[in-house]
């Protein structure tokens, strides 16, 4: 995923959400079909998912590249992919960070926003679905890193809402699973979905997903429509839970 540089933008209330998104009428069945599209102003809609995505990375892009000359961040982001993980890996090499007090600072403001972002994320998905472009059209900005770079805290009350969200057909599985994994991984619990990938140092490879029952994690994975998973490792259930 590339290091983006982001607009500064401001966030939209839930009261603005209310005012320009409009709400679904009281025959409106949200769980299954939530608002219909001409109920959705898809403009407004659409606007304030760009905001979110350009927030989610307002000072993760500095913390990643170690620096906040704009500048320098501009020419990063006009790199090509390979030249961003070449150049990203030589700045891990020579230890190019911000200064700690800086970073710190940074973080606790992305963090702040990263909350935010969920949390409005959210009240528009329990409101109107998951954003997809079939919702709101072609070049609708993906949520994914939103639900990525979530606090794990917020997992708990996030997850059930994207777990009906994808049985009712409104969400790809993969990215429920994926958050549901890292929630596992994250609590010392192994995951159920091998969505959980490890880097081998040694090699320098990506290792297949540790699991304890393959017949087990097929038929979750099946439960939520994802395909076998035929990549993996058998391993036993304290391995799993860290890897």
């Amino acid at each position: 995923m590339r290091i983006r540089t982001c607009r500064i933008g401001v966030l939209f209330s839930g009261a603005i959400l209310g005012t320009h998104l409009g709400g679904c009428a009281s025959s409106c069945n949200v769980s299954t079909q939530h608002c219909m599209n001409d109920e959705v102003n898809v403009d407004e809609y659409r606007m304030i998912l760009d905001q979110i995505y350009d927030s989610d990375q307002k000072f993760r892009t500095a913390i990643s590249w170690g620096t906040t000359d704009q500048t320098e961040l501009d020419r990063l982001d006009a790199l090509s992919d390979d030249e961003q993980l070449s150049e990203y890996a030589r700045r891990n090499r020579e230890g190019v960070a911000l200064d700690p007090d800086l970073e710190k600072e940074l973080w606790e403001k992305q963090i702040a926003i990263d909350r935010s972002n969920t949390k409005q994320l959210m009240d528009l998905v329990k409101r109107f679905g998951w954003p997809t472009e079939e919702l709101l059209g072609e070049g609708t900005p993906s949520m994914v890193p939103v639900l990525i770079h979530m606090q794990m805290e917020d997992s708990d009350w996030v997850l059930p809402v994207l777990h009906r969200e994808v049985l009712d057909g409104r969400m790809p599985p993969k990215p429920y699973a994926m958050i549901y994994d890292r929630k596992q991984h994250h609590e010392g619990k192994r995951q159920i979905y091998g969505m959980m990938q490890a880097f081998d140092s040694k090699t320098g490879s990506v290792l297949a997903p540790a699991i304890v029952d393959i017949d087990e994690t097929n038929i979750a994975r099946s439960k939520i429509g994802l395909d076998p998973l035929e990549e993996y490792r058998i391993t036993d259930e304290a391995t799993a839970a860290g890897n």
